[in-house]
């Protein structure tokens, strides 16, 4: 290559005239010498062919210098450049100062044609007859990133990648309204050629982005968004069958520059695709599995119509990779959601029957979950669990959580009834069986037929009425006192006991047959001292249930009251709770039940280590002063005779009299 620099001295620099006088001149040195000559400002940007669009473009100021040049090192080439640059630093610069207004003339429309070119809010990109940038205007820079100085004098495709414009100066046909992606940027491009005379000597190219037509940038982001963000591997083709976009996964699985395949015909990237079958055929290829450079994928591919006008297809991979860890995660979520599911219907699945049954606590819900299962079977059940932990309750709730709802629960409480009276309570007796008997009476069992027995305190039976109890449990049927014949009966057996059996086993105070027997769906109930968290619903139920038995309007209870509740250790369980809030609430003289209302062993004063009654060296006081240090205390508390005779169980004139007795005020 053979290049000149030289100072452009000519007044105002090149302006449109002497552009057209120097385009002029290398057109014929072109034809003397057979080679093109090239130009660029200063040292700086491409050279770039000489022609009208691009010397207007470089905007070269007088006394600027450029640099002409031929890549060629011939001699006729050579004389080209000289030739010209002659003409530009000699000829130019001696011409007369006539022109100047023709000039000015000239320069102000040019001013103002860039001016409109600048500020109209569409993107303009004009290239000469080679495809390169000669001018482009702030909004097309602006959707590019880039600057003037890096664009102009490049070849449009390789600012533009998917850009038609070359296509344009070939064809020499116009296009309107075409979708074109120009850095992340969707825009509706219009192209066409600029002609001097009957000669095509570029073309320029409008666009906007379709986000800033109204109701569409929202749109468009969105769209964005998802193709940024699928897992999918998206590509689009337009109709001149150019890769038009690409999105990130992509980009990542097949290791490849958006910037570097926009724009290439699919046949130069992949000839034999399932995309270029599609292009051609027009017809949607569907889930169909194969590879791509290398990669396991499964691929749907269609075609694009809009208003039955063809527009191009896209593509969407998925690969084997993402399919496989796809079915594993849907794997793992189904086992997860089995194991929530059989946690959801024991924990929220119960029966209604069960409603009244409280308590958020792990293990009571596991143990509600088993009740029900028990519910829809007719084995026996065996319940556990320390007194005035709601036996009774949960046999009730299993009992009308089955099928036999409609039939009768006996209750029968073994501790209860003596031991001489118990055969005939459970089994009844004919008249005349003994002295009395007047007539005849049926049994528990009898009463229960088709329905449910419930045998509280079943460890506290005698012996001889288990060995009773474990042939009707073999046989399914009853002999009644004074009775000829055996009775069949039809009875669900419910047992509960608070009572370690395995050690009656063992003291033989417990018959091992019969306890197989019963042992058969076995339910732990557990203590309330074990259920700390569900205080404070028993609690709220017991207000809820007392306020109207007591006439009371109770809300709740204080913090200080609840936290008191909590340490305590329930020996009695939820019966002594519900006793305690009863006793509380007859005392409460407010809506709120505070710490003052509950028992001494209760209130935080009292603690385990103190000793209830304290004697003086050992030696047990008189009871008067006992007496007077309780009362003392009592009156302390609850400033008023009345509430500290409710407290010790006394009417308030015996606490008047006593205050007297002892001079307490």
């Amino acid at each position: 290559m053979y290049s000149k620099e030289i100072k452009v001295t000519v007044h105002n620099g090149i302006h449109t005239r002497i552009a057209a006088m120097v385009v002029n001149k290398a057109s014929e040195l072109k034809s003397k010498y057979s080679t093109e000559l090239y130009i660029k400002r200063d040292s700086s940007g491409e050279y770039i062919a000489i022609s009208m669009l691009a010397l207007l473009s470089l905007k070269i100021q007088q006394n600027e210098k450029v640099s002409i040049c031929c890549k060629s090192e011939e001699k006729n080439s050579k004389a080209a450049v000289d030739e010209l640059c002659h003409f530009i630093s000699q000829e130019l610069a001696a011409s007369t100062s006539q022109m100047n207004e023709i000039d000015a003339i000239i320069e102000e429309s040019t001013i103002a044609n860039e001016q409109i070119i600048q500020n109209v809010p569409i993107g303009i990109v004009v290239i000469d007859a080679n495809s390169y940038i000669t001018s482009i205007n702030e909004y097309a820079l602006k959707l590019l990133d880039k600057n003037s100085r890096t664009i102009l004098g490049k070849h449009i495709k390789d600012i533009i990648p998917n850009s038609d414009l070359p296509n344009i100066i070939v064809s020499k046909q116009k296009q309107f309204g075409k979708i074109q992606h120009v850095n992340d940027h969707i825009t509706m491009a219009n192209r066409s050629p600029i002609y001097s005379g009957n000669k095509i000597i570029g073309a320029i190219g409008v666009f906007q982005d379709v986000s800033e037509i109204v109701g569409m940038k929202e749109l468009n982001e969105k769209f964005k968004k998802i193709l940024e963000t699928s897992h999918d591997l998206i590509c689009f083709i337009d109709e001149n069958r150019k890769i038009s976009y690409v999105n990130p996964a992509y980009e990542k699985y097949f290791g490849v520059k958006s910037n570097d395949i926009i724009g290439k015909d699919l046949a130069e990237v992949s000839p034999n695709g399932i995309r270029m079958k599609v292009f051609e055929s027009k017809e949607k290829v569907e889930d169909i599995a194969c590879k791509n450079q290398g990669i396991d994928i499964i691929a749907t591919v269609e075609p694009i119509f809009i208003d039955n006008e063809f527009k191009g297809v896209i593509s969407t991979y998925k690969t084997a990779d993402d399919i496989k860890d796809l079915l594993s995660k849907l794997e793992k979520s189904e086992e997860e959601l089995n194991y929530y599911k059989e946690e959801l219907i024991k924990h929220t699945k119960l029966n209604s029957s069960f409603n009244d049954i409280i308590g958020c606590n792990s293990t009571l819900k596991e143990v509600l979950y088993m009740c029900e299962k028990a519910s829809q079977s007719t084995s026996t059940v065996l319940i556990r669990g320390e007194s005035g932990t709601g036996k009774e309750l949960i046999a009730k709730a299993i009992h009308n959580s089955s099928d036999r709802k409609d039939k009768p629960f006996v209750k029968v409480n073994c501790a209860a009834i003596p031991e001489n009276l118990l055969e005939s309570e459970l089994f009844g007796y004919e008249k005349g069986a003994f002295t009395g008997a007047i007539k005849s009476k049926p049994g528990k069992f009898a009463i229960a037929d088709e329905g449910t027995i419930f045998l509280d305190e079943i460890g506290d039976m005698p012996l001889s009425m288990q060995v009773k109890l474990l042939r009707v449990l073999q046989e399914r049927e009853i002999e009644s006192l004074g009775g000829t014949a055996p009775q069949k009966i039809d009875v669900r057996v419910i047992a509960a006991t608070n009572r370690n059996l395995e050690q009656m086993l063992e003291e033989k105070t417990f018959r091992e047959d019969i306890y197989y027997r019963l042992n058969v769906i076995s339910i732990h109930l557990p203590p309330l001292r074990n259920r700390k968290e569900d205080i404070s619903l028993l609690v709220e139920h017991f207000v809820n249930k007392l306020n109207s038995k007591l006439n009371k309007n109770i809300i709740g209870i204080d913090g200080e009251c609840l936290m008191l509740l909590q340490e305590y250790n329930w020996p009695g369980n939820i019966r002594e709770l519900e006793n305690i809030i009863e006793r509380a609430m007859n005392l409460c003289e407010g809506k709120i039940i505070t710490s003052e209302d509950l028992p001494y062993y209760i209130n935080s004063n009292y603690t385990k280590q103190e000793q209830l009654i304290n004697t003086v060296d050992g030696e047990v006081l008189p009871f008067e002063e006992y007496e007077k240090e309780i009362i003392r205390l009592a009156m302390e508390k609850y400033k008023s005779y009345n509430k500290a005779g409710k407290a010790l169980g006394l009417t308030h004139r015996t606490i008047s009299l006593k205050c007297k007795k002892y001079n307490i005020n």
